[in-house]
C-alpha cells in the first residue's frame, strides 16, 4: 500500500482521530486533544511557529493503517548547529506493522529532502515524549506517551536505533519523608515562594532557557510556549510550583501539578521540571525545591508523586530524585535513524 502525504483539512482530521480509533478501547491510553493536534501539525499552534511539518499515512479503502508526522524544528537546529529532523504522532494499527515501517521510511525521505542528517523519534518538546518500554498496563503520567509493545518492533525494522534512555522516578509519601523534606527546605540558602501565574511567565521562560540551555534535546522556548505550558496547569501550578530567589535574584524553579491522567480527583503528583541556575548549583536548592513541592502535595492530600522524565546519564538529577526518596519505576527510549548510513 502506498504512503500518502496528507494535505486537506479532512485528511488532517482523520490523522488527529486515528489514535483514538485504535487505542480508545484501552483503559490505559490517554489521547491528545484532536483540535490541538490539528493546529500543531498544520503549523497553527505556538509550538509550530518555528517548524515545518508534513503528515503521512497509509490508507486502505480510506481507512488509516499507519501514520506519522515529519517535523523540522528550525530553532532547535540553529541553536544546536545540527541538521535534525523529528518524527512525531506515530501510530500503527495492530497487524499493519509493515505499513508502519513504510510510513516511517516515507517521513525519513521527506526529512532527508529538507536537508536533515538524522531523524529523532521520541523526543521533541511540545510535540513528543519518549516511548515507554514497560508499564504498559497502567495509564501514562500526564503529558507522557503511551504505546503498545509492538511499536518498538516497527521502529527497529524501520532501521531506527535507540538513541537515549530515560526514566521516571516515583515515591510514596510517609512521615519520615515529610521530616526529611522539611530539613531540605530549612537548609535552603535562598527563599522559596509560590508561583504567580500572572507575573511569572517571563521569569519562567528566562530560567527555563538558561537552566536547560545545555540539556540534550531542548531548544530555546518562546514566550508563547512557556505561557501555554504554565497555562495548561494554571489552577494547580500556584499550589505545587515554586521559585527560589536570592533577594531579588532568581535562582531556580520547580514545575509541578497533580497527575490529571488519574481522573478528576488524583492522589498522585507530577514533578516535571526542576531548574537551578548554574551559579547556584551545589547548594541544595534543587533538593529544597523538590522537597517544598512534595510537601505541598502532601498538604493537599496527595499520597505519591513522580519525578520525571530524566535522562539515564543525568546523574545530578537522578541523585536529587534518590535523595527525595524516589525510585525508578518506569523506563523510556528515544530512537534515531542516521539518514546517510543505510
Amino acid at each position: 500500500m502506498p504512503v500518502q502525504s496528507l494535505q486537506t483539512e479532512a485528511e488532517i482530521e482523520l490523522f488527529a482521530r486515528f489514535p483514538e480509533e485504535i487505542h480508545g478501547h484501552n483503559p490505559n491510553w490517554r489521547g491528545e486533544d484532536t483540535s490541538f493536534v490539528q493546529a500543531q501539525v498544520t503549523n497553527q499552534s505556538p509550538w509550530a511557529e518555528h517548524t515545518r511539518a508534513q503528515c503521512f499515512a497509509v490508507l486502505e479503502n480510506g481507512v488509516v493503517q499507519a501514520q506519522a508526522c515529519a517535523v523540522v524544528d528550525t530553532t532547535y537546529n540553529r541553536y544546536w548547529k545540527e541538521r535534525a529532523g523529528s518524527i512525531t504522532h506515530f501510530d500503527v494499527r495492530p497487524g499493519s506493522e509493515a505499513a508502519g515501517e513504510d510510513v516511517l521510511s516515507a517521513a525519513c525521505e521527506w526529512l532527508k529532502a529538507q536537508d536533515c542528517d538524522f531523524v529523532r523519534c521520541g523526543f521533541l518538546p511540545g510535540w513528543q515524549m519518549p516511548f515507554p518500554i514497560d508499564a504498559y498496563d497502567v495509564p501514562p503520567t500526564t503529558w507522557h506517551c503511551w504505546c503498545p509493545p509492538y511499536y518498538h518492533h516497527v521502529f527497529k525494522n524501520a532501521r531506527f536505533a535507540v538513541e537515549k534512555g530515560m526514566v521516571e522516578y516515583r515515591v510514596s509519601f510517609n512521615e519520615e519523608l515529610r521530616e526529611r523534606y522539611k530539613q531540605f527546605v530549612k537548609a535552603c540558602p535562598v527563599s522559596l515562594r509560590h508561583w504567580d501565574i500572572a507575573k511569572d511567565a517571563g521569569q519562567f521562560r528566562t530560567l527555563m532557557n538558561e537552566t536547560f540551555g545545555r540539556h540534550w534535546g531542548f531548544p530555546p522556548f518562546t514566550a508563547d510556549e512557556c505561557s501555554g505550558l504554565a497555562g495548561a496547569v494554571e489552577n494547580d501550578l500556584p499550589k505545587y510550583g515554586f521559585f527560589a530567589e536570592d533577594g531579588s535574584e532568581p535562582a531556580g524553579f520547580v514545575f509541578s501539578f497533580p497527575d490529571i491522567n488519574q481522573g478528576p480527583n488524583p492522589s498522585h503528583g507530577v514533578l516535571l521540571i526542576i531548574g537551578v541556575r548554574e551559579s547556584y548549583r551545589g547548594r541544595g536548592i534543587n533538593l529544597a525545591l523538590g522537597a517544598r513541592s512534595y510537601l505541598a502535595m502532601m498538604e493537599y492530600g496527595l499520597t505519591s508523586a513522580s519525578y520525571t522524565v530524566v535522562l539515564d546519564e543525568n546523574w545530578p538529577s537522578r541523585r536529587t530524585a534518590e535523595k527525595l526518596g524516589c525510585r525508578v519505576e518506569r523506563n523510556f527510549v528515544t530512537y534515531r535513524r542516521d539518514l546517510f548510513a543505510h
